[in-house]
């Protein structure tokens, strides 16, 4: 594959840390974002700004984390998920995620879980679940 075209999700892991502090690999998953970072302008201007406003950056906020699985009442990730919610503590999370040339990174930070979502249970289609989170700093390293 040619440099910048483009990579595919598959092999894409979400880990979320249990009650005994293990991390563990959620099953099922068919989507998750890698939350980024933005940067809050703050607006800096002065007399001798020249009528132009001027800026500096703020406070940076990490977006929310986002996943769909595959969902299984009652499953090993599911009770993670639910144990995980409950508790209403920040705690270690890991994204793996797979580069261009088939190495992986490990996107790691603590997190504490804002929703777990069921769908409707659609007729004849595959039952799934929005998670959702709020993260801590993330940080980037190559798979050990």
């Amino acid at each position: 594959m040619a440099e910048g075209d483009g990579v595919l999700g598959d092999g894409t892991e979400l880990w979320l840390t249990n009650g005994s502090a293990t991390l563990t690999k959620l099953k099922g998953l068919m989507s998750v974002n890698r939350p980024a970072l933005t940067l809050a302008k703050v607006e800096s201007t002065d007399q001798d700004s020249g009528k132009t406003k001027e800026y500096i950056p703020g406070h940076a906020d990490v977006g929310e984390l986002a996943a769909t699985l595959k969902y299984e009442p009652g499953s090993a990730t599911d009770l993670l998920i639910l144990e995980h919610l409950s508790s209403r503590e920040k705690r270690a999370f890991k994204i793996v995620t797979v580069e261009e040339d088939g190495t992986t990174q490990d996107n790691t930070g603590t997190v504490f879980l804002l929703g777990y979502v069921p769908d409707n249970a659609p007729l004849g289609g595959i039952r799934t679940a929005t998670l959702t989170g709020q993260p801590g700093a993330i940080t980037q390293a190559a798979t050990a």
